[in-house]
């Protein structure tokens, strides 16, 4: 009979060591760093856009190139930190992120800006490997309290990033956020390099799997195979050719090709890629574990959960500092603070249900439909209420609650039904879905955005702002695509209930 994967109380013994609240701690100050300066960047795309006399759909694509590379990577980093181990992986991410963001601010050219936010971008793949760095330093009762606190840095460097990111930039231009978390960087890899210490033991040997030990020369061959670099490239064409189609969607009744092209090449590409990964012996993503009805049908929410985040963090601002009655006209410091209720919520509750549900038994599967129909409720208070800043405010606190629910129930469920030797991989693909749901996001606004638009005249200069039945066609989509969620939520549940979770040999 199956049983459900519900993580029970813990006995008194089981408790996380300071080797590993050290090492939760770390991992939640890089996480809070890259996606500050993700988020950070929203509200200087338009100087961006000014400073390099570009559109601003190609502007948008600062924050794009950013998700793209880490979607794509986030698998990539996942899978070595399974095979090589996640101490390792960890060092070459926060070493391109320090560089890329010491030499961002430099950039003379749009080129050379996406080439090096391209290479930031490696760091939005540090969800997997810190996932398995704290699954494998952590008891198994007390897993769900070290990723709550970790995904509540994740959520909070986002509205850090949405709250101090105007200021700095108002201050600074778009370069100042460069220079604000430079020397961060360039500390916090110095402390992962020192500090964090990880058992490079719990690694797949998948070679080992795949021959016999008194193999020799098929062993070296397996070995060399581990890199799947036509699951790489082809999943790499297919994220960026739908983000293309999304880009140029608002141009199809004048230029439909534009549209047409990079859409069908992302069919055909996505077609290619489950048929690369199904004929290779050791694959970027496992199939059998991706497509498993759990972990398959929280990744679909995860990525219209990562889609939804980014409708508030890229369309708020827009909404803040566009003059009346476009939005609210507020200056850059007020534009910051109409997110610090969002961020302070997700702060506070996230570690609150992390405990919750490591307290009690089948208390996170009782969470997940809960998560899902609050971030309704925001969606539905930002579509009526978003006339004044007081109501997106407590709009947003209620967003923060989900923000802080959903990714956690979502990741403990999926991870649950994961084999612990493919935590990476499979915490991967998870979090993968969520970065290109947040490439979508920022992409999908902006054409949103600019689909509808009024002429406002301010100091005499007439200029084009979203129309205030841009942000209502915003914030109903965000409604459509949470009643959506909902329904997934209950099979989820459903699901879950009914399967069992794999073991390492389901999935080889």
């Amino acid at each position: 009979m199956s049983t459900t994967p519900d993580i029970r109380p813990p006995p008194p013994s089981e408790q996380i060591s300071f080797s590993a609240w050290k090492t939760i701690l770390i991992l939640s100050g890089t996480i809070v760093i890259f996606l500050y300066l993700n988020t950070a960047m929203s509200p200087a795309l338009p100087s961006i856009a000014q400073y390099f006399d570009i559109s601003d759909t190609l502007a948008s694509w600062v924050m794009t190139a950013y998700m793209v590379c880490g979607a794509v990577m986030t698998v990539i980093m996942g899978k070595l930190s399974d095979l090589v181990g996640a101490k390792k992986m960890l060092m070459v991410m926060m070493v391109c992120f320090t560089v890329g963001t010491i030499l961002a601010p430099f950039a003379h050219n749009i080129s050379t800006l996406l080439a090096l936010r391209v290479l930031q971008g490696v760091a939005v793949a540090s969800t997997p490997i810190s996932t398995k760095l704290i699954r494998d330093q952590v008891p198994k009762t007390k897993f769900p309290v070290g990723i709550s606190i970790y995904l509540s840095a994740y959520s909070g460097g986002m509205a850090l990033g949405a709250v101090l990111g105007p200021v700095v930039a108002a201050d600074a231009g778009w370069q100042g956020n460069f220079y604000f978390i430079a020397p961060i960087a360039v500390v916090l890899s110095f402390v992962c390099w020192k500090f964090i210490h990880s058992d490079e033991t719990k690694k797949i040997h998948e070679h080992d799997l795949e021959t016999p030990r008194d193999i020799p020369t098929q062993d070296k061959r397996d070995k060399k195979q581990r890199i799947d670099i036509m699951g790489i490239i082809t999943l790499t064409v297919t994220i960026v050719s739908f983000l293309i189609a999304i880009t140029f969607s608002e141009s199809i009744v004048t230029n439909l090709p534009a549209f047409v092209v990079p859409l069908v090449i992302g069919v055909i590409f996505l077609v290619l890629f489950i048929i690369v990964e199904k004929r290779t012996k050791l694959p970027l993503v496992n199939l059998k574990l991706a497509f498993h009805p759990v972990i398959f049908t929280g990744n679909i929410m995860m990525l219209m959960f990562g889609i939804l985040q980014y409708f508030v963090i890229t369309g708020i601002p827009q909404l803040g500092s566009a003059p009346p009655p476009s939005g609210l006209g507020l200056d850059p410091l007020k534009v910051g603070f109409l997110q610090l209720a969002f961020g302070l919520s997700m702060m506070i509750f996230g570690p609150v249900f992390g405990l919750l549900v490591a307290k009690r038994r089948g208390l996170n599967l009782k969470l997940l439909i809960p998560g899902i129909v609050i971030t309704a409720i925001s969606f539905l208070l930002l579509l009526f209420f978003h006339s004044t800043s007081q109501a997106i405010n407590g709009a947003l606190f209620v967003f923060g609650m989900a923000g802080a629910l959903l990714p956690m129930t979502l990741t403990n469920t999926t991870i649950a039904f994961t084999p612990k030797e493919y935590t990476g991989i499979g915490s991967a693909t998870t979090n993968m879905m969520r970065i290109i749901g947040g490439a979508i996001g920022p992409v999908l606004t902006t054409v949103i955005l600019a689909s509808a638009t009024i002429s406002i005249s301010v100091e005499n200069v007439e200029k084009s702002y979203p129309s205030p039945v841009a942000f209502n066609i915003l914030f109903g989509l965000g409604v459509v695509m949470t009643i959506a969620c909902v329904f997934l939520a209950i099979r989820m549940k459903h699901l879950a209930t009914k399967k069992t979770p794999l073991t390492a040999k389901d999935v080889t």
